[in-house]
């Protein structure tokens, strides 16, 4: 099934998001024009300007954006000679909190790994505050920069919108709050960032409700891959609006069964998402899913991953892992699945010759 467009992801945005990104460049020095003719899109600042474009697409948005806010970090950077965060260093992040279990845990390892940038990255922290949980961003930007109050309010999006998608729901917040001035255009920040702007507070930060914390991550590394290549220069879409509950609970078995833990009563599942049982089977129920056909699509894909050649475990073993009462119970379901007894199917496996090393001719 594909997760490429759905009927929320809006195909074009205002023309006065891009023109007050590019008016925000212009007042630090830098050519609009240019920015323009170097992305090669069919319009100029003056088109902008004068009402002749009312509207930009996603994909033109999204570059100018991805250009605009890159020049007013690395401004705001220098206007107090500190290092900038790269790209990569960005999707790193990502890539080293994708498999942590719960958000509380993501958080936590944000932190200690913006703590190892050496000061190329903000300052996280986290407080619990009885029911609260407040997250915070500290940067040494200055107070008055717009450069610097553009880059802070990405930071705190990104990290709101990245934590949300990776639990599968939006995370409600009030607002973003920031230390910097008021600067005016409210309309047009609330409609980019999607929440009120709270200014000249003593720190960056988002405030959440705590229980939000002992939420699962229910992204796996491949969804990751697929989300970096817009975010989190994609504002305008919701990424915690692509969740399916049937996902979640596919990467929630998958995990028990790959550490050989048994699978889950619908209580235990339901718990963890803090939801009650009867909640839990009408989720499944909007998505045309079962909870049966989930752990036999589980269990399907880790059988013929413990058949693979090099597994030393015996047909008995991997039913036990599997959690099947004997071989026998292993044995019925696995002809129902691939048409042949487990040991036929690793008989085949072992004969076939070895895949050629990627990249090699045939």
């Amino acid at each position: 099934m594909s997760h490429s467009s759905t009927g929320k992801t809006p195909r074009a945005v205002p023309a006065d998001f891009p023109l007050t990104l590019l008016e925000d460049v212009e007042a630090i020095g830098e050519d609009p024009s240019a920015i323009l003719t170097r992305l090669r899109l069919p319009f100029t600042i003056d088109d902008l300007r004068r009402g002749g474009v009312r509207l930009v697409s996603d994909e033109h948005f999204m570059a100018i954006y991805r250009t605009c806010i890159t020049v007013l970090s690395d401004h705001a950077n220098r206007e107090r000679d500190l290092p900038p965060m790269s790209k990569d260093e960005v999707d790193m992040l990502c890539y080293c909190v994708i498999n942590c279990e719960t958000l509380e845990e993501v958080i936590r390892r944000a932190v200690r790994f913006c703590a190892m940038l050496g000061g190329r990255a903000s300052e996280l922290s986290l407080e619990i505050r009885d029911d609260d949980a407040i997250f915070h961003m500290d940067t040494l930007r200055l107070p008055y920069s717009t450069s610097g109050l553009l880059a802070d309010l990405t930071g705190l999006s990104f990290y709101h919108r990245l934590f949300s998608w990776l639990i599968g729901e939006a995370i409600p917040i009030s607002g973003y709050a920031v230390t910097y001035e008021h600067r005016g255009n409210t309309e047009t920040l609330l409609r980019l960032f999607h929440h009120p702007i709270l200014y000249q507070q003593p720190g960056n930060h988002f405030r959440f409700p705590a229980s939000c914390l002992a939420k699962p991550v229910v992204r796996n590394y491949q969804r990751l891959v697929e989300l970096l290549r817009l975010f989190p220069f994609d504002l305008m879409r919701d990424p915690s609006g692509e969740f399916r509950f049937a996902e979640a609970l596919e990467q929630l078995i998958n995990t028990q069964l790959a550490r050989g833990e048994p699978i889950p009563t619908v209580a235990q599942l339901a718990s963890v998402f803090n939801i009650s049982s009867a909640t839990f089977r009408r989720r499944l129920a909007d998505e045309a899913v079962s909870l049966r056909d989930i752990k036999e699509r589980c269990r399907r894909q880790l059988a013929n991953e413990l058949l693979a050649p090099g597994s030393n475990l015996k047909i008995a073993e991997i039913a036990a892992r599997l959690g099947f009462g004997d071989a026998r119970a292993f044995r019925r379901a696995f002809i129902h699945w691939q048409g042949r007894p487990p040991d036929a199917y690793r008989m085949e496996l072992a004969q076939q010759p070895p895949a050629p090393p990627k990249g090699a001719r045939a």
